[in-house]
Formats: structure tokens, C-alpha cells, sequence
């Protein structure tokens, strides 16, 4: 879809300063970018810049994961400065080639770690668990005196924290200390600094599974002709394209932040885990949420990552600083490492497997992605495989849709409104839904009170078929072209139950000669499953990474990623 919106001066200022921001050096140039035409693959961009030394290249291959990366860094392999540089570097690369960022600061970051450099080589002593590890994050979320936007123009200069997000401020506390970090460098006199490298894109209202804003529009590394996902788009492409080892996004609207790490996470063909409600605090400035106020759905985020353990790292990290005693909103619950019991007979995991929603059929790459992975796990004799029917998933994703602008959208038009910026595409879709509608608040009473009854018949229904963790598609389809995605069942029912569900790349990839148009014809099930069979095209989609998500109930986010770590001995999946 060709974009021409005409953005306010103010947001063509913003972003020219943030392009002003990329050093001199670090410029590709017009001819270079032009190698890559829409539909690229272009990872092999870091190397082909010169930007990048071997090194560099080395330290911020996305083979190298944060876990990797802070061990290196305390055997002294490797210092904070060489491995901020090369994240910074290749971060730039990433920006230039896919408009993933949308706030740089680079050289206040160099300083820092140049410092915490200097206090581990006079102490020996790291300064935390996460001791220089680069951190990039969604550009919404608080940092203390940084701006934050919703993806609107008009949020420029408004939401500027006075005080540090919470999860950012245990990711300081925990050394984390060349991205959002702030870093006890002198502990022997409790001095801070505070250091990080950059904030990632986001859609317009952050309620979208794309990326588009007056920021620019974040395209896939993958392939340039598709979307990175939405709406912590920005995190994704930046992940998987190596410019940062791990990027904290959200998921789903609520409070105070908003919508999906896992479609970013499937889109690029990397990790994430959506924790249960209440595991996380949130960490947004107050107002940057599209309808503020609004808890029908609540918030949670949620961290892009690299391979599953960094997952575990990130969660373990930031639960045994008891963010619980801060906010009393949160379950004193720390995270887990026993050994779970599983529900199979023998032991085994007992494993369900929702092939649809029953809603929209997955285009055909996702059926072959989930038929395959199945018949790998049926193959290890540790798991038992159950089918799962998809009861409840349409009244689930219908329930959620009405509860995400319980506004009617008119907190949406309004902050559009205060620039004169114009609604795109799919902003204007999303709150133009048949669901969203403005209610009173004795409509908001009784809808929340319908919400509450479909969860507990949901609840029901899971503990019925006695499975301990769900694997099913997290889209429709991969990633899709620009513009045109349009269905959000397979994340939204999970966020309407309140489900942890992690997203993990299956090592296959979209190939047109595997993957051609279903031949045989067959009625739509619904207008959304119209427009996936209407959009879907193999040749456009080639290379698209195949991903998929496993479920659990409430409070079970490790059981999700103990049962992950299992599905993994048989990954990567090969075409």
C-alpha cells in the first residue's frame, strides 16, 4: 500500500533530528542502500557497511545471545565500550536500512560504559547480574527527563518522565548499564548515572500489528516488502537484525501499555514470552496509553530476546528484585526454577495443539510450520499430543476487541487531532471495528462482568482437556505485506484470558514452492479469513521466518518455558 500522509512540521523536525543523530561514520550512503531493493533479505548489510569491524560483527551476531554476551564481558573477553560500540554500530546499520529506531543517544551511552568499564577493572566486582549489557527499548516506555510518544506527533514534549519506569529502574539496579540502564559505578558512594543507547518504533496509538508512525515505518529484516510486526515492531527488527541483544516491549492495552511483542517476535523469528498479568510492572509514563484509565484489559510487558534462555535471564532478574514490595498491583511471586511434574502419562508432557481458531484459517507456511514441529515432538516420545479445539477463541477475541477502545476511539482521534496529524490506515481501521463503540459506564460495568464469565468458562473448559501447555500459530500468517494485517485472534484471546504465551522461531522459512495457494476451494469462515486467503501470496512472503506459540494458563509462565526448553531439542526445523 503506497503511504501519503502529509505528517505536522513538528513530527518532520523530530524525526530529521533523530536521523541528524546517527554519527558521520556510521552513514550509509544513498547507492548503498539502494543495493537492497524492497523484498531484501538484509542481514548481510552489517558486514557489507564497513562500519562493523570483524569484532564488532562477532560480538553482535544474533547467534550470540545476552547470556553469551555477559559472560564474555566478565571474563573480560570482551568491555562494556567494545560491546556498546558494536551494538550502537550496528544499531545504526539496522535504523538506516529498516527505520527501527526512534530516539538515539549514543554518545551519553559511550560515556557511561566507559566508566563501568573502569570501576570493574579498580574493584574487579560487576555491578550486577546484567553488568553491561545493551538494552534497547520501546520508545513509550518511562525513562527518567526522555520523552516518551504513543506514536503520535502530538505527544512530543508532554510525556517526559520525571522519574524512571519501574522495570527500568531494576534493569539499573541490576547493571544494565550501556542501553536504559543506571549503574551504581561508585557503590562505595551510592552515586548514579544514567546510561542507554536508544529507544525502538511503534505504531501509531500502539494498538496495531505493524509498525507505522510519524516515526517511519518498521520494515522487516527478513524481507523489506513485509512488516516487523506491531506494535513493538521496532524491538523486533532490532533484535533479530543484531542491533540489540534484548528489547523490552508490552503486550495489550490496558493502564498503561499497549499491544504485542509476540507478533514482533513471529514476524522476525525470534523469542518473547507474554507473562501473566501482574508478573511484571508496568513501565510507561502516565497518558501514554491510548485510552488512559482504561483496565478492562490489563497491560503487561514483555522482553524480545534472542533465544529462549535470555528469556529465563530477564524474568529471573527482574522478579528477584520483588518489584511486588514497590507495587502492591503485582503476585509476590517469584520466578521458578523447579523442575515441573508434567500431566502425561509417564511423565510426559501432555501437549494440546490447536490447529485454528476456528475463526481464520493459518495460511498455508503456518500449516506446514505447526504440522511439522508436531510430528518432530511426536518423534522424541516425551510428549502427549492431544488435539485441541479452539471453544471459547472467537467470544474471546470478540470480547477483546470491545474492551480495547471502550472509548469509541475518541481518545485516539483526539491525540491526532492536537497536531492536525492524520489517522493511517490502520489506526483508522482498528477503532472503526464493529465492537468498538463509546459505553457508558454502566455498559463498561456489564460488559467487564460479561468478560468475567467467558474467562471462567474458558478456565473450565482448559482445565477440561488436562494439558499443560498449548502449541498453536501466533498469527494468521507470517509476516505479512505492509498494510494489510488485519486479523489479531491468535494473540488477542490469550490477552483476553490472561494466558502467558511465549512465541520461539521454528527454524523454517517461508519457500513458494513449498507453500503454494490451497488449490482447493472453500467458503471464507469469516470476512478475517477473506482477507488472509485474498492477501496471501508465497512469492511476496519468501523468506518469511515461521514461528509459533505455546500457551499456559494463568501464573504458569515458567511451565511455558520449562515445556519450551523441551520443544527446542528438536528445533531448528529445516525447510
Amino acid at each position: 500500500m503506497t503511504l501519503n500522509i502529509s505528517w505536522p512540521s513538528v513530527a518532520r523536525d523530530t524525526v530529521a533530528d533523530r536521523e541528524a543523530s546517527i554519527p558521520d561514520s556510521w552513514r550509509l550512503s544513498p547507492e548503498f542502500i539502494a543495493k537492497y531493493p524492497p523484498g531484501s533479505d538484509v542481514f548481510s548489510a552489517a558486514a557489507e557497511s564497513n562500519v562493523m569491524s570483524q569484532k564488532e560483527l562477532d560480538i553482535t551476531d544474533p547467534s550470540n545471545d545476552a547470556t553469551s554476551i555477559l559472560a564474555s564481558i566478565k571474563a573480560k573477553q570482551v568491555t562494556a565500550v567494545e560491546v556498546l560500540t558494536a551494538f550502537c554500530k550496528r544499531a545504526a546499520v539496522a535504523h538506516q536500512l529498516l527505520c527501527c529506531l526512534t530516539q538515539i543517544f549514543f554518545d551519553e551511552s559511550l560515556a557511561r560504559a566507559k566508566e563501568l568499564d573502569e570501576y570493574y577493572e579498580r574493584t574487579g566486582q560487576l555491578v550486577g547480574p546484567l553488568h553491561g549489557l545493551p538494552f534497547s527499548l520501546k520508545d513509550h516506555m518511562g525513562l527518567k527527563g526522555k520523552r516518551s510518544t504513543g506514536g503520535f506527533s502530538g505527544d512530543l514534549g508532554k510525556l517526559i518522565p520525571t522519574e524512571d519506569g519501574p522495570i527500568s529502574q531494576i534493569l539499573w539496579n541490576a547493571g544494565c548499564g550501556i542501553t536504559i540502564a543506571v549503574i551504581y559505578l561508585q557503590l562505595e558512594l551510592n552515586f548514579v548515572f544514567s546510561v542507554f543507547y536508544c529507544k525502538t518504533n511503534l505504531p501509531q496509538s500502539i494498538m496495531q500489528l505493524e509498525t507505522y508512525s510519524f516515526w517511519g515505518q518498521t520494515l522487516n529484516p527478513h524481507n523489506t516488502n513485509l512488516t516487523s510486526g506491531g506494535s513493538s515492531g521496532g524491538c523486533g527488527a532490532l533484535v533479530s537484525f543484531g542491533g540489540s541483544p534484548l528489547s523490552l516491549g508490552t503486550d495489550i492495552g490496558g493502564r498503561r501499555v499497549l499491544r504485542n511483542v509476540r507478533s514482533p517476535a513471529s514476524c522476525c523469528g525470534i523469542y518473547t514470552l507474554k507473562p501473566t498479568t501482574g508478573r511484571l510492572p508496568g513501565n510507561g509514563p502516565r497518558g501514554v496509553s491510548t485510552v488512559p484509565g482504561n483496565d478492562a484489559i490489563v497491560a503487561t510487558c514483555g522482553p524480545t530476546a534472542r533465544s529462549s534462555r535470555d528469556i529465563s535471564l530477564f524474568f529471573n532478574v527482574v522478579l528477584s528484585a520483588q518489584p511486588w514490595l514497590q507495587s502492591m498491583n503485582l503476585v509476590p511471586l517469584p520466578w521458578r526454577s523447579e523442575p515441573i511434574t508434567w500431566s502425561g502419562s509417564g511423565g510426559k508432557i501432555r501437549l494440546g495443539v490447536m490447529w485454528n481458531d476456528g475463526s481464520v484459517l493459518p495460511q498455508p507456511p503456518v500449516r506446514r510450520a505447526l504440522k511439522a514441529t508436531v510430528e518432530a515432538l511426536k518423534r522424541t516420545n516425551k510428549f502427549e499430543i492431544v488435539d485441541y479445539e479452539p471453544v471459547y477463541h472467537r467470544e474471546l477475541t470478540l470480547m477483546a476487541h470491545s474492551l480495547y477502545f471502550t472509548d469509541g476511539g475518541a481518545s485516539v482521534r483526539a491525540r491526532a487531532a492536537a497536531t492536525g496529524e492524520p489517522l493511517c490506515h490502520l489506526t483508522e481501521w482498528v477503532i472503526t471495528l464493529p465492537g468498538v463503540k463509546d459505553h457508558t459506564i454502566h455498559e463498561l460495568w456489564e460488559l467487564c462482568l460479561e468478560r468475567d464469565a467467558l474467562r471462567a468458562k474458558y478456565y473450565a473448559y482448559w482445565n477440561s482437556q488436562k494439558i499443560d501447555v498449548l502449541l498453536c500459530p501466533v498469527q494468521y500468517g507470517p509476516a505479512q505485506p505492509l498494510q494489510t494485517t488485519k486479523y489479531w485472534g491468535y494473540t488477542s484471546a490469550f490477552n483476553c484470558a490472561d494466558f502467558p504465551a511465549a512465541v520461539f522461531p521454528t527454524g523454517l522459512k517461508v519457500d513458494a514452492a513449498l507453500d503454494p495457494k490451497d488449490t482447493q476451494t472453500r467458503e471464507p469462515w469469516c470476512e478475517s479469513d477473506a482477507h488472509s486467503m485474498a492477501t496471501y501470496d508465497p512469492e511476496v512472503l519468501q523468506n518469511a521466518p515461521l514461528c509459533l506459540q505455546l500457551v499456559s494458563k494463568r501464573n504458569a509462565d515458567e511451565i511455558v518455558m520449562q515445556a519450551l526448553q523441551e520443544i527446542e531439542k528438536v528445533l531448528p526445523l529445516r525447510n
